[in-house]
């Protein structure tokens, strides 16, 4: 959350001069633990995101986007779960197991200390340009520029802002559709100890089965590369998702999803996540 996080998109547009209202709700269990530089990180916490994402068409070609997050951490409840889950499954906890069940913890103590409270994230503002396609395809470009509102002193963000440019393909029929996307991403933020940023790339590929025509199962894939060039494996290591889920129609116009996240690469992102999302069209 500190750097620009692409949220996975079609290369189709709302219908034109239409707003979209979408709330986008990510719950999260997080554990890191890390000897730094300049001193300690622990990170114990589940975290609750709630994105509030406009969308709107301005022509038939260009569509415009606003996404603003609210962050609020806590202890949670689901630590004994995850432990199980990941025991059957003979993964590793990544620590966990060394602290108290549902226990929260936000600190670096070489810099900054947090709290259970909620927090403003970095809030986007995003554009998509429909360069070519049909009825069942479509290409467009992207760009995207991550506002420095997260606070930096409480380990939120990086104080500065950060741009990027993509792509992002789509096929659609009756029974199917499938997303392939890829993001370059510049991070204005300055070195610190220990610590340098660097330009990186982030992808996904979406497929979705059409069941009915109200629901489709879909899978997702995340991954790319890392902002932060250390010494540190666990910085530099790149994050890998896994999203599994529904999506669906409820009535004329409110669209809704929900996804089960696995992250499989268990370093520099959220563990496990689920995902709630409703979308209405105006």
């Amino acid at each position: 959350m500190r750097f620009f996080d692409p949220l996975p998109d079609s290369a189709f547009l709302q219908p034109d001069q239409q707003v979209r209202l979408e709330a986008n709700q990510h719950y999260a269990s997080i554990y890191h633990y890390d000897f730094l530089p300049g001193g300690n990180l622990l990170v114990d916490m589940e975290l609750y995101v709630l994105y509030i994402v406009a969308r709107k068409s301005i022509s038939k070609s260009v569509e415009l986007s606003l996404r603003l997050p609210l962050l609020i951490p806590g202890s949670g409840t689901f630590d004994s779960l995850i432990q199980n889950f990941h025991s059957k499954l003979d993964m590793p906890n990544g620590g966990r197991q060394l602290r108290g069940n549902n226990s929260f913890a936000y600190r670096f103590n070489g810099h900054w200390s947090g709290a259970a409270q909620p927090e403003l994230g970095n809030v986007v503002v995003g554009a998509k340009l429909r360069v070519a396609g049909g009825d069942n395809w479509s290409l467009a470009g992207l760009t995207a520029v991550k506002a420095p509102t997260a606070s930096k002193s409480r380990g939120w963000g990086s104080g500065a802002a950060d741009v990027a440019a993509g792509a992002v393909i789509s096929w659609a029929s009756d029974s199917y559709f499938t997303h392939l996307e890829a993001w370059y991403i510049y991070p204005f933020a300055g070195d610190e100890a220990g610590l340098t940023y660097r330009s990186y790339g982030r992808g996904s590929v979406t497929a979705g089965l059409r069941m009915s025509e109200s629901l489709s199962a879909v899978v997702q894939a995340q991954g790319g590369q890392s902002p932060y060039v250390s010494g540190l494996p666990q910085l530099i290591h790149p994050p890998y998702l896994i999203s599994t889920g529904l999506q669906g129609e409820a009535y004329n116009k409110l669209e809704w999803s929900i996804y089960f996240t696995e992250n499989i690469s268990q370093k520099t992102t959220q563990d496990i996540s689920i995902s709630v999302n409703l979308s209405w069209l105006f």
